[in-house]
């Protein structure tokens, strides 16, 4: 399943209001979200706003119902259907962005917002796929598809890096996701050589009684790291008495090594690919840097109602 696009919430949206009644967006969200198969998991999938995606569309589904004349906003926050809307919902049948069209007063909105980007890109887009998107999900798309090239490109970097190289970016990288952060210095420290098969330590709570250990190869991509290597490093664990550790290559791990975690016990071991290791850094900011930040604004009602 997947979660509807936005004017597929129009319909639910115009059912809940098909009663004449005033109705806020707590109710409309409600009624809505009793008219609409959605499982658990959809209900609580975010926009990185923070929202929920559903309820994000919904919203979105009500501004152009408005836009179209469905519903009516008497007062703040508050949405009533009109003529128009209650033939819709009477009739029952799903609305599509093509059916708004065939309304006046939405081919005018459109028409400004077309005018309103033709400085800064094309117009709004006309046929149904391109519709189907609310502007949030694509700039949820467009920054995931920056996201992906920029991974790519770290991943490639990674595999450039000498040894010792990659070995100082793992315990930078670790510290800043939070491991180690009040003993930097240890942090970044490399054990001695009678510590074999471990690469370094972080601590998780600033008096240094709980440690990660970590072990790091930088191996080319088509060298994966085998499962006798993992439990080699489950084995220098015990013998520092460790609970957790952290596995870290450029390559990818064989099918027998990741087998070892599900095998272990008494102990946490995580192993981390190159291709995850990538996308973490583009996560957490390692070895990248912010290009440009976008602003997203929106209606500052109580300045309206205050002025």
């Amino acid at each position: 399943m997947t979660i509807p696009k936005w004017y597929e919430f129009i319909l639910p949206a115009l059912q809940v209001l098909e009663d004449g009644q005033d109705h806020t967006l707590r109710s409309i969200r409600s009624g809505v979200l009793g008219r609409v198969d959605l499982t658990p998991e959809e209900r609580v999938e975010q926009i990185p706003s923070g929202q929920e995606r559903w309820y994000n569309r919904l919203l979105w589904a009500l501004t152009h119902s408005y836009n179209a004349g469905l519903v009516s906003r008497p007062s703040r926050g508050i949405y009533r259907v009109s003529d128009e809307g209650q033939v819709l919902a009477a009739k029952g049948l799903p609305v599509t962005a093509a059916m708004l069209r065939e309304y006046p007063s939405y081919l005018e909105f459109m028409n400004r917002s077309g005018r309103s980007a033709e400085a800064s890109g094309p117009s709004v887009p006309t046929d149904e796929d391109a519709a189907a998107e609310t502007p949030t999900d694509a700039l949820d798309a467009a920054l995931a598809a920056l996201n992906r090239s920029l991974v790519a490109e770290v991943y490639s970097y990674l595999a450039h890096l000498s040894p010792d190289a990659f070995e100082r970016l793992i315990r930078i990288f670790v510290v800043q996701l939070g491991y180690g952060a009040n003993r930097t210095n240890e942090a970044t420290a490399r054990l001695t050589a009678a510590d074999k098969g471990i690469d370094g330590i972080v601590w998780q709570d600033a008096l240094g009684l709980d440690r990660v250990y970590l072990q790091a190869k930088r191996y080319g991509v088509e060298n994966k790291v085998g499962g006798r290597e993992v439990r080699g490093f489950s084995g220098a664990l015990d013998q520092h008495r460790a609970t957790k550790g952290i596995f870290i290559t450029t390559s990818s791990f064989t099918s027998d090594a990741l087998l070892v975690p599900k095998e272990v016990v008494h102990k946490t071991l995580l192993l981390i690919d190159g291709q995850r290791l990538a996308e973490l850094m583009v996560q957490y900011g390692v070895g990248v840097q912010a290009e440009q930040t976008i602003t997203v604004k929106k209606l500052d009602l109580d300045f309206f109602e205050n002025i």
